[in-house]
C-alpha cells in the first residue's frame, strides 16, 4: 500500500463520525438495491413457476391441424421443442348431469406432453400405454360421473356434426347473426369403439386448453401411430420467447399463445403493458440511485475544504493530480469494502424474511404455491456493482475539485474562504426575531453559501425522494384497488321463478333480511336488449369511440345495447329517496319511468389501456326496441331479410330441430322505454366490471313495461351485504332448505374477495417498506449533512464562545438556520416533487384511466419532518459542541 492510501485510511479513522455515516449510507444503498434485485428475482421465479403450473411450459400452439404441420414445426430451426395431442374424438359421458357438457373428449398425448401441458395428477399415475386413460377430476365434481382407478370403460368415439360441419372444443354453441348463443342441434357420428382402464385422475385444465363452455371433459391416453385420420393440437417453444408471434404469423398458424408465461419473460401482445412496467421500474431505480448518490456524495463533499487543504499539502511534496484523484477513489473503495457486503447481507436477509412472512398470502390469492426467496448470485453481484457505481459517482465530483486547484490555493483554502470587502446587509425582521445571533447566521449564510448549499441540497433531495416515493406507491395502490376491487355484495344466489311455489321472492327476501347479520338485501331480474335511440342522448366521448370502431353514427337514430332491470320495490324506493326523485312519477303503472345507471370500465385495444366511459349526455333518455314473442317448444335461432325486404325470424324446435319461420309483423311488439334520471354511482347489487347502460324499474311495474308473454326471463338474482358473511351464508342455506329450495347454490362472494385483500396487503407491505427505506436514506442524508457541517464549524463556534456568546445566543442562531434550511429546501423541493409526481402519473396513465392527484399527506409529512429532523439534528450536534473546550476546539481540525 502506497503512502497516499495510508494517509487516506488514517484520515478516515480520525474523522470517525463522517466515516461511520458514509458507511451507513453505503449500507442503506446496497441493502435497498440488493432488496430490489432479490425481490425481482424472487417474484419472477414465483410468477414463472405459477404460470408454468397453471398454463404449461409452451409459448405457442397450432390447433386442429394435421400431423404434417407438427413435423414442419418440429423441424424448424427456430423451435426449441414441440409436442402434440391427437384428437381421438368425443364419447358420450354416460350418466352426466351437466347438459351443456355431455361428452368425454379424448386426447392421445405424444412423448413428453405431460411435461409440457399442465397435467397435474391428483391420484394414480400417468398412462404408460394406449389402453390406459387419465380422467379429469371435474368429470365427477361437475358432471356427476364417478370412476375409480382400475375401472374399465368402453368409449364409442366419434365426431360431433352439425349441419355437415365437424365441431370441436371451441364449438359448444352456435352463434346467430344477432350475437345470441343458442344450443346447437348436433349428432355424434361414432367412428370406433375402444376400451380403456382408468389409471389416474388429474386437475382440470386451464381455460386456454379447456374453456368452461367446452362440451367435453378432456381425458388423456397415449397417442396412436400418427395418421391423417385425426386432427392434432401442437404446442411448441421457440428458442426466443419473443419470436413466437413472428413464427405464428410467418407460418400462418391458427392457435393460441401462452400469454402468462410469455409475460414472465417480458413478452406481451400489448406494448402499453411493457411501457407501464418499464416506466415505473426506471422511476423506482432512479429514486434509489438519486437518494443513494445524494447521501454518499454529501458524505464525500461536505468536508471538502478539509480534504482540499490536505491535498494541497500532499501536492506540495510531489503528489500528482492523478495520484490525488486515485486517493479519492481509494477512499470510496475503502468505505465500499466495508459498506457494500454489509448492505448486501442486510438487504438479502431483510427481503428474504419479508418474503417468508408474506409468502402464504400468495396461496390465498389463488396461486398454487407460496412465494420463496430466491437468493441469486447474479442479483447480488448486480446489486454490488450498482452500489459501487453509485459510490464512485458520488466520489467523482469531489475528486475533480481536489485536483483543480494549485497547492498554495488548496492550503490557503481560497475556494472556501472568499470574503469580499463589500458589506453584507441583513433584514431588520431577522434582527428583531433572532437578535444578533440571527444576524450573524444570516451574514454567515450569505458569505459561505457553498457550505449551506450542501445542507439545503440534502434537504431538497430528501423531500423529493419521500414525496416521489409516496406518489409512486399511491398510484400503485390505486391501480391494484381499482383492478382488484371486490363487488359490494357479500352473498349471492340465483333461482328460477318456477322455484317459488310455496313462497314469493318478496316474502323470501323479507325472511332473509330479517337476519341480524344481513345489513342490506335486494333481488332483481334483468334482460339484455338491443334497440335504437336518438343521437342527441349520447355523449361526445361515446360517439367518437363508436365512430372509431366502424359503428354507424351518421343516422339520427343509433343502435344501442342495454340492460333492463326490475328490482324489488323497497330497493327502488330507496334509490328514489337517495336522489330525491318523485315516487308517484317513477312508479306510475300507466307511464313507467326508469332510473338509468350509466358508465363502464373496459380495455381499449386501440389505446391499449383501461378506460372509463359514460355513454349518455343528459338525465333524460328514451329507447325504442322490438321484442319478439316467445313460442312454446321453440327457441329463437336466427333472422334474415327476404327478397321482398321483410324481416323473417327463425325459431328451432327444442327436440326435432325443425325450423319455424315467422314474419316480423306477426311476431314483434314495439316498446318505448323512458328514463327521467341518469346516475353514475352503482348500487350494491351491481358488479364492478361496469354496466354500460342499465335502466332500472321496480318489480311491481314489470307487467306495465312488458306484457307477460314477452318477458321470458325466469331467473331471479338475490344479493346481500352482511357483517358476518360466513354465518349469514349458512343461515341463508338453512332458510332455503326449510322452504324447499335446497337445490339452490348460495355463493359466499366475500370469501373469494379475500384474494383481492391479500394482494392489497402484499402491495402495501412492499410499498411501505420502500417508503421506509427511502425515508431512512433521506434521514441519514440530512443527519450526515447537518451534523458534519456543524462539526466543521467547531472552531467558529469556539471563537464565538470565547468572545461571550451564551447558550441562548447559540440557540437563537441555530433556530434561524433551521428555519432557513427548512424553508428554502421546501421552496425548491415541493415543486420538483410535484413535477416527478406528474411524470409518475403520465407513466401509469398509459395503462390505466386515472386522474392526477397530489400526495397531500406525504407533502404535509415532509413539511413537518423537515423541520423535525433539522431541529433534532441541530440539537444533537450543538449539545456535543457545547461541551468542547474553546482552546482545544480552536486547535483541532478533525471531526
Amino acid at each position: 500500500m502506497n503512502i497516499l492510501n495510508k494517509v487516506t485510511l488514517k484520515s478516515l479513522k480520525k474523522n470517525k463520525t463522517r466515516t461511520v455515516v458514509t458507511v451507513i449510507g453505503i449500507v442503506l444503498s446496497a441493502a435497498m438495491i440488493c432488496a430490489v434485485t432479490t425481490f425481482a428475482a424472487s417474484l419472477q421465479d414465483y410468477i414463472l413457476r405459477d404460470s408454468l403450473y397453471r398454463e404449461g411450459d409452451w409459448y405457442g400452439s397450432s390447433q386442429n391441424t394435421d400431423y404434417a404441420t407438427y413435423e414442419k414445426i418440429k423441424a424448424s430451426e427456430e423451435i426449441l421443442s414441440a409436442v402434440y395431442t391427437q384428437n381421438l374424438g368425443y364419447a358420450v359421458a354416460k350418466g352426466c348431469k351437466n347438459e351443456y357438457k355431455p361428452y368425454i373428449y379424448l386426447l392421445g398425448a405424444s412423448e413428453n406432453a405431460e411435461n409440457t401441458l399442465p397435467v397435474h395428477i391428483t391420484s394414480g399415475r400417468y398412462p404408460v400405454s394406449s389402453d390406459e386413460i387419465l380422467i379429469p377430476e371435474h368429470l365427477s365434481s361437475n358432471g356427476g360421473v364417478k370412476y375409480n382407478i382400475g375401472d374399465v370403460l368402453t368409449l364409442d368415439l366419434g365426431v360431433r356434426i352439425s349441419e355437415g360441419y365437424a365441431l370441436n372444443q371451441s364449438n359448444p354453441f352456435s352463434m346467430n347473426k344477432e350475437g345470441e348463443m343458442t344450443v346447437v342441434n348436433e349428432e355424434l357420428q361414432v367412428r370406433e369403439t375402444r376400451t380403456y382402464t382408468v389409471c389416474g385422475f388429474y386437475e382440470r385444465l386451464p381455460r386456454v386448453l379447456e374453456n368452461t363452455s367446452a362440451p367435453g371433459y378432456t381425458a388423456f391416453t397415449l397417442a396412436d401411430v400418427p395418421s391423417d385420420e385425426y386432427m392434432y393440437d401442437v404446442y411448441f417453444k421457440t428458442k426466443s420467447p419473443g419470436g413466437v408471434y413472428d413464427f405464428i404469423e410467418k407460418n400462418s398458424l391458427d392457435g393460441a399463445v401462452n400469454n402468462d408465461v410469455l409475460m414472465c419473460y417480458g413478452v406481451t401482445g400489448f406494448n402499453s403493458f411493457n411501457t407501464v412496467i418499464l416506466s415505473l421500474a426506471v422511476i423506482v431505480i432512479c429514486l434509489i440511485m438519486f437518494g443513494s448518490v445524494s447521501l454518499i456524495y454529501n458524505a464525500f463533499s461536505i468536508s471538502v475544504s478539509e480534504r482540499t487543504k490536505q491535498f494541497g499539502l500532499l501536492s506540495s511534496i510531489g503528489a500528482t493530480k492523478k495520484q490525488l484523484r486515485k486517493t479519492v477513489f481509494f477512499e470510496a473503495v475503502a468505505v465500499s469494502i466495508v459498506g457494500i457486503p454489509i448492505g448486501i447481507i442486510a438487504g438479502t436477509a431483510g427481503i428474504s424474511i419479508t418474503i417468508m412472512l408474506i409468502g402464504q398470502k400468495f396461496i390465498a390469492l389463488g396461486f398454487n404455491s407460496e412465494m420463496r426467496p430466491v437468493i441469486s448470485l447474479a442479483s447480488m453481484i448486480l446489486a454490488a456493482v450498482i452500489a459501487l457505481i453509485t459510490v464512485l459517482i458520488s466520489a467523482w465530483i469531489p475528486s475533480k475539485r481536489a485536483t483543480r486547484v494549485s497547492a498554495v490555493e488548496a492550503i490557503r483554502q481560497n475556494l472556501d474562504i472568499n470574503a469580499k470587502g463589500k458589506a453584507v446587509k441583513t433584514s431588520k425582521l431577522t434582527y428583531k426575531l433572532f437578535g444578533l445571533p440571527g444576524m450573524l447566521a444570516s451574514k454567515y449564510y450569505k458569505r459561505s453559501r457553498k457550505k449551506y448549499r450542501a445542507t439545503i441540497l440534502s434537504l431538497f433531495m430528501s423531500i423529493v425522494l419521500f414525496v416521489s416515493a409516496s406518489s409512486f406507491t399511491n398510484y400503485l395502490m390505486d391501480s391494484a384497488s381499482s383492478g382488484l376491487s371486490k363487488d359490494d355484495y357479500d352473498i349471492v344466489f340465483r333461482a328460477d321463478e318456477d322455484d317459488f311455489s310455496d313462497i314469493s321472492a318478496e316474502d323470501l327476501l323479507a325472511v332473509l333480511t330479517d337476519n341480524k347479520n344481513i345489513t342490506e338485501g335486494a333481488y332483481m331480474q334483468y334482460l339484455s336488449l338491443g334497440g335504437t335511440a336518438d343521437k342527441k342522448y349520447f355523449s361526445k366521448e361515446y360517439l367518437k369511440y363508436a365512430e372509431a370502431h366502424d359503428a354507424e353514427t351518421d343516422a339520427q337514430d343509433l343502435s344501442v345495447v342495454l340492460s333492463v332491470l326490475f328490482v324489488n320495490d323497497d330497493e327502488f324506493k330507496k334509490l328514489l329517496s337517495t336522489y330525491g326523485l318523485n315516487e308517484e312519477l317513477y312508479m306510475n303503472p300507466d307511464a313507467p319511468l326508469a332510473v338509468t345507471l350509466d358508465g363502464n370500465t373496459f380495455f381499449n385495444t386501440d389505446t391499449e389501456r383501461y378506460e372509463k366511459m359514460n355513454y349518455l349526455s343528459a338525465n333524460e333518455f328514451e329507447v325504442l326496441f322490438e321484442r319478439p314473442k316467445s313460442i312454446d317448444g321453440y327457441f329463437y335461432y336466427d333472422r334474415y331479410e327476404n327478397d321482398n325486404g321483410d324481416i323473417i325470424f327463425q325459431y328451432m324446435n327444442n327436440t326435432t330441430g325443425e325450423l319455424l319461420e315467422v314474419s316480423k309483423d306477426e311476431l314483434c311488439v314495439e316498446y318505448t322505454l323512458k328514463s327521467g334520471r341518469t346516475i353514475y354511482d352503482k348500487q350494491f347489487y351491481f358488479n364492478n366490471n361496469g354496466v354500460g347502460i342499465a335502466m332500472i324499474y321496480p318489480q311491481s311495474l314489470k307487467s306495465s313495461v312488458f306484457s307477460e308473454e314477452n318477458f321470458n326471463e325466469q331467473r331471479i338474482s338475490f344479493f346481500f351485504k352482511s357483517s358476518d358473511h360466513v354465518l349469514s351464508c349458512k343461515e341463508i342455506e338453512k332458510v332455503l332448505e326449510d322452504k324447499g329450495l335446497e337445490d339452490i347454490s348460495v355463493i359466499d362472494y366475500a370469501e373469494t374477495a379475500e384474494q383481492s385483500r391479500n394482494l392489497v396487503v402484499i402491495i402495501k407491505v412492499f410499498s411501505y417498506g420502500f417508503i421506509v427505506l427511502i425515508s431512512l436514506i433521506a434521514a441519514a442524508n440530512v443527519f450526515n449533512t447537518i451534523s458534519t457541517n456543524i462539526s466543521l464549524r467547531r472552531r467558529e463556534f469556539a471563537m464565538l464562545k470565547s468572545v461571550g456568546m451564551t447558550s441562548r445566543g447559540f440557540n437563537r442562531m441555530m433556530n434561524y438556520e433551521c428555519v432557513l434550511y427548512g424553508s428554502r429546501a421546501l421552496f425548491l423541493g415541493l415543486p420538483v416533487s410535484i413535477g416527478i409526481t406528474f411524470l409518475i402519473y403520465l407513466s401509469v396513465e398509459k395503462g390505466f384511466d386515472t386522474s392526477f392527484q397530489l400526495p397531500w399527506a406525504a407533502i404535509a409529512i415532509s413539511v413537518l419532518s423537515v423541520f423535525a429532523v433539522v431541529f433534532s439534528t441541530m440539537m444533537y450536534s450543538m449539545n456535543k459542541i457545547k461541551k468542547d473546550n474553546p482552546i482545544d476546539a480552536l486547535k483541532n481540525e478533525n471531526l
